[in-house]
């Protein structure tokens, strides 16, 4: 089953929306200074405009729509740095802190968006994508991108470091025997082990590379569609209490739907095997950009 069509999974982060805001991870700079560079190459390339300007924003500032934006982690960074944002989140609980943000936000599933002719420069999926139906988002993505826009999608991928991920790994399995993971999995359907070792950080504190496009599932839907997509991982090493890395876990829609005294039985085990000065762990943050 696609993650879009679990809906339990897709509609259970209201409940935790202020948790959700609190402890999912911001994305690294460089990947923000990517998206920022591949929507201004598009505004340059444009001199109308369909969004008003507003008076924190100067009119050639890139505007960027922001689909199934949460809490709004991903279209306040990119505001921040020099966007004007349109945030689309289909859960109320959620839109409500994004706006608590100052952020702009429609409460709406993308797919039954109404666009009402606005385009923009940029469409965003920050940690999203895989919550949306691709055959009917992707030619919707299609119709409210300027000639020469840019899709963006991105995701956080914070494993731990050391025998810790083992341990930890093997208390999820006991608590998903269906293959669920913890968080997304992403970084284990993004190819082999081998590759995945090709990708282990560099020991810097942030850096980026390229990875072959063939890694992430979601490039096949995209060029399926007609995108040509190029993906980027940015590689960062962070540091967790462990407090801080259980209420990050337990954001995650595997445990939001889990029974709730399985789900604190988990919990319980995982801080167990957690030391005291917490873990270490490496984001291996994925930006896919493609153009339509």
């Amino acid at each position: 089953m696609e993650h879009f069509e679990n809906r339990e999974r897709a509609e259970s982060f209201g409940e935790v929306a202020r948790d959700y805001d609190a402890f999912r991870p911001k994305y690294p700079a460089a990947l923000l200074s990517a998206i920022i560079q591949a929507a201004g190459a598009s505004a340059d390339s444009q001199t109308d405009s369909s969004l008003p300007s507003t008076s924190d924003r100067t009119a050639d500032a890139p505007r960027i729509l922001d689909v199934g934006s949460g809490t709004g982690i991903l279209a306040s960074q990119l505001r921040s740095a020099g966007a004007e944002i349109l945030a689309i989140e289909p859960d109320p609980a959620m839109a409500a802190v994004a706006r608590a943000k100052g952020l702009d936000v429609e409460v709406s599933a993308f797919e039954k968006w109404d666009p009402q002719g606005r385009t923009f420069d940029l469409v965003s999926f920050g940690q999203s994508f895989h919550w949306v139906d691709p055959l009917v988002a992707l030619p919707k993505v299609r119709t409210v991108l300027r000639p020469g826009g840019i899709l963006a999608l991105a995701w956080n991928d914070i494993e731990p470091i050391s025998e810790l991920k083992t341990r930890l790994d093997a208390v999820i399995a006991r608590f998903h025997a269906d293959g669920r993971t913890a968080s997304l999995g992403s970084r284990a359907s993004r190819g082999t082990e081998a590759s995945q070792e090709a990708r282990a950080g560099s020991g810097t504190a942030e850096s980026a590379r390229e990875v072959e496009p063939v890694e992430h599932p979601a490039l096949t839907k995209l060029q399926d569609a007609g995108f040509t997509p190029n993906e980027t991982t940015f590689v960062e090493d962070l540091h967790y209490s462990r407090h801080d890395w259980l209420s990050m876990v337990f954001t995650y829609s595997a445990q939001l739907t889990m029974d709730p005294v399985k789900r604190a039985v988990m919990r319980e085990e995982m801080a167990a095997e957690i030391p005291d000065d917490g873990l270490d762990a490496r984001n291996e943050a994925l930006l896919v950009l493609a153009g339509a």
